[in-house]
């Protein structure tokens, strides 16, 4: 029974795979382009990435408690915005250069969301909401754009962990984060999104790339120095 629903699984992922490669997943190329910051999917919604399925998204606004200038600085960078050009008439001239039709709605179109929107399809990430519910379309908007957990991993876990030791004040060590699933940001992190499955993708490097629309670093007070 197992090995029929791997087959079977297999081939779904497969299919669904090759529908995405067809119609093009929007993506925002990296410089120049107008579309804004992250580059295609390989991830398929609501699929597994790292093991981190059991750990559910908070939004940005938990991160915000404790890193407010982070946060603040995060809302200036083109990754917070990279939801707007899924908009019809948005970003229309990119959209021309890699054969999208600039009239359309990505908004709904679940190969874009998973890296234009935070956490697409897993527990607490980004959803499509009832247009009639206002409290619905609140907190998806909240999961627009490639949010703190984008990068950082969700944080249902290691955000608890993170204010057990701002209580007891005490010092920790990354790898006490990592094993409560804070990802390292490493080019496996960013690969995810920046790579060649997109129309609009461009060559990505990530030395040079990760020190560009970041948002702002500060030292952790209670982090033990490697």
């Amino acid at each position: 029974m197992k090995a029929r629903l791997a087959v079977i699984l297999a081939v779904v992922v497969i299919g669904v795979g090759i529908i995405g490669t067809q119609i093009g997943f929007v993506s925002p190329a990296l410089a120049g382009d107008g579309l804004a910051a992250a580059t295609a999917v390989t991830i398929l919604p609501g699929g597994t990435d790292e093991g981190t399925d059991e750990a559910k998204f908070v939004g940005n606004k938990k991160c915000k408690m404790c890193h407010k200038k982070e946060y603040e600085s995060w809302l200036e960078t083109k990754k917070a915005k990279t939801f707007d050009p899924l908009k019809p008439g948005q970003a229309s001239e990119a959209k021309q250069k890699h054969n999208l039709d600039p009239a359309k709605d990505y908004t709904k179109d679940e190969g874009c969301l998973a890296c234009h929107a935070t956490g697409y399809g897993k527990p607490g990430g980004y959803f499509n909401p009832d247009p009639n519910d206002e409290k619905a379309v609140k907190n998806a908007k909240k999961l627009e754009g490639v949010g703190c957990e984008s990068c950082h991993g969700p944080g249902g876990e290691y955000t608890k962990l993170h204010k057990e030791i701002k209580k007891s004040k005490r010092t920790y060590k990354d790898e006490e984060m990592y094993a409560a699933g804070l990802k390292k940001i490493e080019e496996a992190t960013c690969v995810r999104c920046h790579n060649d499955k997109s129309p609009t993708y461009q060559p990505f490097d990530y030395e040079k790339q990760k020190e560009e629309g970041l948002h702002e670093v500060l030292p952790l007070k209670q982090r033990e120095e490697e």
